[in-house]
């Protein structure tokens, strides 16, 4: 598809929606300003639909959940005011998300006339403009661009978009309100989106050495992680595995990296904070592959996994080490899809799938019995379904999820940046990407009063994402660290919340009988939100929660 105007032209505007729009990207996520209004417009009238937000924080929360799912997702902001987009673009460079940030600002020509203008950071404004934004966004960012020349826009466009994809990683590009309709002199030749080539002779040798390990190994291993997922690597991974018969745990983050249903999975491993099953697993084995795993303190349990460094192979998007042996140049996706040409003659037992980490299936209430957090869990799994997604948010929900069995590809979460207030537009973000799936929201009240308000764009776009809220009446996660009054928040009337916004259901429920039923009839129904608000105890906590309190607290207590 050739990039025009109305006037059958190539703008820079149109050919940056155009690319976007070739790979995948059917919605926008922003807030309009005045200096990115007509590059609104123009979203107004292409093929891909903006999506208003109520803050830029959350159209990047939203674009971010977006592009996990779908391979790319894209915010829209106006300078200055919208820097505080930055949190949601932190999380998105650390958690390796594809996310695309452009920014209108101010005009070429109005820097000739005035320097001191509204929205800017910079007091010494120079006719060149204010690069505060572009400097700021730099540190979270994998490649920036500004879009003020219309002889090299083109190629700047492809460029950025092609490390976002390649490396799954933010990217930020900025472009002046008055260049959005300025023609490109030439069509630029567009970049084929091919990652790097690897090595050969390192590939081979890599290979060779992992074949070696695997083949005189009695109980093999493979930890898989979120990059995994990112460079859409699964499939080639399992399998690797099911060939081979070896047992998959997971991380956090890399959730859902395989169907959890699958015979080889044991669970997601985190250390010391995992189930004994899990622990027991990964304790026992003789060789692991550690395949897109970030090694931060919640993934591997506050540092208390245990991975013997000898028998050890790390592949990552930007590094492969094997023993203390280093490969350059091997890039992850021709590494995961070399294992399969490997022939291991592997002679260990059968994988036993007694030793999986699993909640039942089945859920029966007692009568009258007050809903515990535990509990919760167990009756959400006997109502999940293939089609459905969980998004959650930050605190006990998130380490409450973790015990879930969910299909490939389902689960959604910040587990490494952890910030809290994701959930409900990452909720709203996912059910726009994949409209025939079910999103399931699941959030603690500390984290839904940071951006609970984010359920309008649900109303507003028709979304059905069923949310519940874990009322625990304040910061759950932080009471097992260290209790005090900070932790404590002010209790709103959650239920109310559909009806002031016009639409949707609430539910309030304090029972195992009323979850179970409340449930039910929110799975039952499509077209319309549920939002439902579960009673806890203060102190009241899944058993993740409990195992990470106990490895954490001792660091926060000093």
């Amino acid at each position: 598809m050739q990039a025009r105007s109305s006037a059958g032209q190539t703008t820079i505007g149109y050919y940056l929606l155009d690319r976007l729009h070739e790979l995948g990207v059917e919605h926008i996520f922003g807030v309009p300003g005045d200096y990115v209004l007509r590059f609104d417009k123009l979203i107004e009238q292409h093929q891909i639909k903006f999506i208003n937000t109520t803050r830029e924080n959350t159209a990047g929360y939203a674009a971010d959940a977006y592009a996990r799912l779908r391979g790319l997702g894209v915010a829209c902001i106006t300078y200055g005011v919208g820097i505080n987009i930055t949190n949601a673009l932190a999380q998105a460079y650390v958690e390796s998300s594809p996310l695309v940030v452009i920014s209108g600002t101010v005009g070429t020509d109005e820097f000739k006339r005035h320097t001191t203008l509204h929205h800017l950071i910079n007091k010494s404004i120079t006719i060149h403009g204010d690069r505060t934004q572009f400097d700021v966004f730099k540190n979270v960012t994998i490649d920036q661009g500004i879009l003020d020349d219309p002889k090299t826009a083109g190629e700047i466009i492809d460029r950025v978009l092609l490390s976002c994809w390649q490396h799954k990683k933010p990217v930020y590009l900025e472009i002046p309100r008055n260049l959005v309709d300025q023609p490109l002199p030439s069509y630029p030749s567009t970049q084929s989106f091919r990652y790097p080539p690897s090595d050969p002779d390192a590939l081979r040798e890599a290979l060779e050495e992992t074949r070696h390990l695997f083949s005189t190994s009695r109980r093999p291993l493979i930890w898989a992680g979120h990059e995994v997922l990112r460079f859409q690597q699964s499939q080639t991974l399992l399998d690797f595995a099911e060939r081979n018969r070896i047992p998959i745990v997971s991380s956090l983050l890399g959730k859902t990296v395989v169907d959890e249903h699958n015979p080889l999975f044991v669970g997601v491993y985190q250390g010391g904070m995992s189930p004994k099953e899990v622990t027991d697993t990964v304790d026992e084995c003789d060789c692991i592959l550690i395949a897109g795993v970030i090694m931060h303190d919640l993934d591997t349990g506050i540092f208390t996994a245990k991975v013997d460094h000898e028998r050890r192979i790390v592949a990552n998007s930007d590094s492969l080490t094997i023993g203390h042996h280093h490969y350059h140049h091997v890039n992850l996706v021709d590494y995961l899809v070399g294992l399969n040409t490997l022939d291991l003659g592997l002679s260990h037992a059968p994988f036993h799938t007694s030793r999986h980490a699993r909640l039942s299936e089945s859920f029966t209430p007692q009568p009258d019995a007050k809903i515990t957090t535990k509990r919760v869990f167990e009756c959400l799994q006997s109502h999940l379904r293939p089609e459905h997604i969980i998004v959650s948010d930050v605190g006990d929900c998130l380490f409450g999820s973790a015990d879930l069995v969910l299909s490939h590809d389902s689960f959604l979460a910040c587990p490494y940046f952890a910030s809290l207030g994701f959930g409900t537009p990452g909720a709203v973000g996912a059910q726009i990407a994949e409209p025939n799936r079910r999103v399931v929201g699941i959030i603690g009240d500390g984290g839904f009063q940071m951006t609970a308000m984010e359920l309008s764009a649900a109303i507003r776009y028709g979304l059905d994402p069923v949310m519940i809220i874990l009322n625990n009446h304040g910061y759950g996660t932080e009471r097992p660290l260290l209790e005090g009054s900070y932790n404590d928040i002010l209790n709103w009337n959650y239920t109310e919340i559909p009806r002031v916004l016009g639409g949707g259901i609430g539910i309030k429920v304090e029972t195992e009988q009323e979850l179970d039923k409340a449930l039910r009839r929110a799975f039952a129904e499509r077209g319309t939100l549920y939002l439902i608000e579960i009673e806890l105890g203060k102190l009241d906590f899944s058993p993740g929660l409990h195992r990470l309190g106990e490895l954490l607290g001792k660091i926060v207590k000093g």
